[in-house]
């Protein structure tokens, strides 16, 4: 949970976010931002026949969601944040493409959410 009390979720694959993995981009520190979970965007996605992707359906989206969240408490506190119109999520990752991703899911489940851009910020 972020320091304003909102969830933030991190886009990125487990490596970079736990600062074990380098990041592709040369100055950008690894890690993560205090208190934000992991979220990699790929686990919000289903590949079908053809080499097409889509997101997982809506039972699924809150399933893995709520895997990230911490099960039901963390999805009720995000849901009753979004029932009141408060942004109740920051998607972020190193440039905001794949934050996008997770946006684009919460969006889907009617959850209000923003994309927090990491690469003009240091890292923890």
């Amino acid at each position: 949970m972020g320091s304003r009390g909102q969830t933030v979720l991190d886009a990125r694959p487990a490596g970079r976010f736990e600062g074990t993995a380098p990041e592709p981009r040369p100055g950008l520190s690894s890690g993560h931002i205090p208190s934000s979970l992991s979220l990699p965007f790929s686990e919000l996605l289903q590949k079908h026949e053809g080499g097409y992707t889509t997101f997982k359906e809506q039972t699924e989206l809150w399933r893995t969601i709520s895997d990230a969240v911490g099960g039901l408490e963390g999805i009720d506190k995000i849901r009753q944040a979004s029932s009141a119109g408060e942004t109740a999520v920051t998607a972020t990752c190193g440039s905001g493409m794949t934050a996008a991703v997770i946006w684009a899911g919460l969006h889907q489940l009617g959850i209000q959410a923003s994309i927090y851009d990491e690469v003009r910020f240091s890292m923890h």
